[in-house]
């Protein structure tokens, strides 16, 4: 009720400053004024067809107002637009600006507030709205312009608080370099730590294989080190072409069996292109890794892709990976192997993105220099992620893939067959700002028709750390 009062107060102080303006309009503007005045016609009395013209303006601002005050901006606004073609006070501008901004008609908002500004600088709250209409059409100096000049003045400091705000966002919007870094320590147990099978006697062809202790399903401590870092540099507006540049670090370090021990380093570099719907990255690289502390391999690869949004909730990923990898002890170059990948992710959001649920659909060749390292793996997964108002994050995954080998491998007849499933399950929980703990856990299942290649493996990892 009190809001509907002062709305109709409003509305006839604005009908006041309408009328007063008419009036002086009919006299300045009509010839027939000073010829009246001169006949010993009252000055300030209109004639009928003025007044009834004043009246009608009467009704079409308090129409106006009234659907302002109710919300209904678009249907105020061309009624504005008509008072405004026969009178324009600075009431009516304001009404009309931000009427204007609350339609999008941004670009109507920027000329009525520049008009004001124009009669009277000093209007500091009409050149706020005027900066937050430049921000919103990405004219970023002339917001900034506008903002710094009602700064000068010494705002409140709540006014002051909002402009630090927009310049923020102005700075933010503007920034053509983003980075970050992520390190965490932490501690797991593995089941498995070579990946071995259950039984230690194995059947093979013509007789039995002996497994070495350290060879059979292990178990042991590790520590985990794990480094990423990214830069990314927009070539030029928001969005369009970018370039991003990636480093990654993983070195677990067995307590008991350093033999086990393995060290991956990876750098990636390449233009990105982001759309209005799409994101597509080409991302070239290199990775070395060590087992037992020792040089392994070196890895080249490209991992291209290509992300479609269809809506807010639905979007389509694909992505084509090629590698090649060379093994630096030369006992080991029957493994090496090039490797292409062929995947399909289609991905769900729900509720504001706070859940996601991704399915993969792949398809994996690697030919290596022994036939018997060389197969084919197709390959499907699910998984879900969602973050709780806690800034907790809870990630899913299951996998099932099967590889199919081009060769029997050593002491067996039959060509190598795996069918592998893995559960994956990550809780992860931020704190004091920039750190983070988080708990994972990991189950591989992995059925091989030659026995020496079935192991079951489970590794559990604490792990804390910090982000910026």
């Amino acid at each position: 009720m009190h809001g509907r009062l002062l709305s109709y107060l409003l509305c006839f102080i604005l009908v006041t400053s309408v009328n007063l303006a008419m009036t002086a309009t009919a006299h300045s503007q009509t010839p027939d004024g000073p010829i009246a005045a001169a006949e010993g016609k009252p000055s300030g009395e209109l004639d009928f067809q003025t007044a009834n013209k004043v009246a009608a303006l009467d009704d079409k601002l308090a129409e106006a107002l009234t659907l302002y005050y109710d919300g209904k901006f678009a249907q105020a606004l061309p009624i504005f637009n008509s008072i405004s073609a026969d009178v324009e006070t600075m009431d009516l501008m304001w009404w009309l600006g931000t009427t204007a901004m609350n339609t999008g008609d941004t670009k109507l908002t920027i000329a009525k507030f520049q008009k004001m500004l124009a009669v009277d600088p000093g209007l500091h709250r009409v050149r706020l709205e005027l900066a937050a209409a430049y921000f919103q059409l990405k004219q970023y100096n002339e917001a900034r312009r506008e903002l710094e000049i009602v700064k000068q003045a010494n705002p409140p400091q709540d006014v002051q608080k909002n402009i630090d705000r927009l310049l923020a966002a102005i700075d933010e919007s503007t920034k053509k370099v983003f980075w970050n870094v992520r390190f965490s320590q932490g501690i797991q147990w593995d089941s498995n730590i070579s990946s071995g099978p259950d039984q230690k006697e194995l059947s093979v062809t013509g007789g039995t294989l002996s497994l070495a202790d350290d060879t059979k399903k292990l178990g042991d401590w590790a520590s985990i080190e794990n480094f990423s870092g990214n830069v990314l540099y927009d070539l030029g507006d928001k969005g369009g072409f970018m370039w991003n540049t990636t480093a990654d670090v993983y070195n677990q370090f067995y307590f008991h069996y350093g033999k086990y021990n393995y060290l991956l380093g990876d750098v990636t570099t390449g233009p990105w292109w982001v759309g209005p719907n799409d994101i597509a990255k080409v991302p070239v690289g290199i990775s070395k890794q060590e087992y037992g502390s020792s040089p392994l391999s070196t890895i080249y690869h490209i991992r291209p892709s290509l992300e479609h949004y269809f809506t807010p909730y639905f979007s389509l990923r694909g992505q084509f990976s090629w590698s090649r990898e060379n093994f630096m002890d030369s006992s080991n170059y029957n493994l090496n192997n090039t490797t292409t990948r062929y995947e399909l992710t289609p991905n769900f959001y729900f509720m504001n993105r706070r859940h996601i649920v991704s399915l993969n659909i792949g398809y994996e060749l690697s030919i290596a220099d022994s036939r018997s390292f060389t197969y084919t793996a197709p390959y499907a997964a699910i998984s879900y992620f969602t973050r709780f108002p806690t800034k907790t994050d809870l990630f899913l995954r299951y996998q099932l893939g099967e590889r199919n080998y081009k060769a029997a491998p050593v002491l067996y007849n039959d060509e190598r067959v795996d069918r592998r499933q893995s559960w994956s399950i990550v809780l992860s929980q931020e704190f004091l700002k920039h750190y983070f703990t988080s708990f994972a856990f990991n189950y591989i299942d992995n059925h091989s028709n030659d026995e020496l290649y079935s192991f079951t493996k489970e590794t559990y990892t604490l792990s804390v750390g910090f982000y910026f």
